[in-house]
């Protein structure tokens, strides 16, 4: 901000702006404490009835752990990097970085494009499933059935049997923060759109003064403007130097060369 513009005091909308980010940045830590636990736990399952079944296939309950492994990096990186996003954005936002604004906008906008490819990518899948479903899946080295289709092996029919309670309870955690997660952040880009705020962010160029007024020019009844009258000064020769030089002095009257004479106290005169 220049000392032209003039920034005005900030508003209730940025104000809940800025909490209602802390609180979206709190939640999506719960959803990766959440995310984190729940693969501990589905690990520590998986060694149980790895151990339950020995004859359990070892490349079966390492496609397990990995499986695990990766589902908890796709869901909690992820929401991770935006929690800190939102975090890091609160303190500038509250303060009327317009770059912090921006952030948050970019950040909501990356959510609805990641729900959106999701669900996207799942309906691209919806076909396969339902020709699977039809046709049956037998795969190379897998028990048949008495039907001919594909059978689980004992340790995934062992290890999905039971119910799962913290892993439904991690499921509809996930599912319900992320539902207040992108509510939460619609509801802060609205408030930092509302005119108040776009004001408190980009501040407008503070009013010049007025410049002085013009005298009017005298006009005529008729519509013609009327010459200015000129003032004759009364002395005019207060425009003009003063002069140093003294005026030269009048002649004798019997001119210069007249000549001298003296006279005695007899009365005689004589000449030289």
């Amino acid at each position: 901000m220049t000392a032209d513009e003039v920034r005005p005091a900030r508003p209730t909308q940025v104000a809940a702006a800025f909490w209602l980010l802390l609180a979206t940045a709190v939640l999506l830590l719960g959803i990766v404490g959440m995310t984190v636990a729940h693969a501990v736990w589905f690990d520590g399952e998986i060694s149980r009835v790895a151990a339950l079944v020995p004859d359990a296939d070892p490349d079966e309950v390492s496609g397990e752990r990995f499986g695990n492994v990766l589902s908890a990096v796709v869901i909690g990186l992820p929401t991770l990097v935006l929690a800190v996003w939102l975090a890091a954005t609160a303190v500038p936002v509250l303060r009327g970085s317009n770059v912090g604004r921006i952030l948050v906008f970019v950040a909501g906008g990356a959510q609805l494009a990641v729900c959106g490819l999701q669900g996207c990518s799942g309906l691209l899948f919806l076909p396969l499933l339902v020709a699977i479903d039809d046709v049956g899946y037998v795969e190379e080295g897998a028990v048949d059935g008495p039907d001919g289709l594909w059978e689980e092996s004992e340790f995934l029919a062992t290890l999905y049997a039971e119910p799962i309670p913290f892993g439904d309870l991690s499921f509809l955690a996930t599912g319900v923060g992320t539902v207040l997660v992108l509510t939460l952040t619609g509801a802060v880009v609205l408030l930092l759109a509302l005119p108040p705020a776009h004001r408190y962010f980009v501040p407008r160029p503070a009013r010049q003064p007025a410049p002085p007024p013009v005298p009017a020019w005298p006009v005529h009844p008729g519509g013609y403007a009327v010459p200015m009258p000129h003032l004759v000064c009364p002395d005019p020769s207060a425009h003009f130097p003063p002069t140093t030089d003294k005026p030269a002095s009048a002649p004798p009257p019997g001119g210069t060369n007249a000549p001298s004479s003296t006279s005695d106290p007899g009365g005689s005169a004589t000449g030289s």
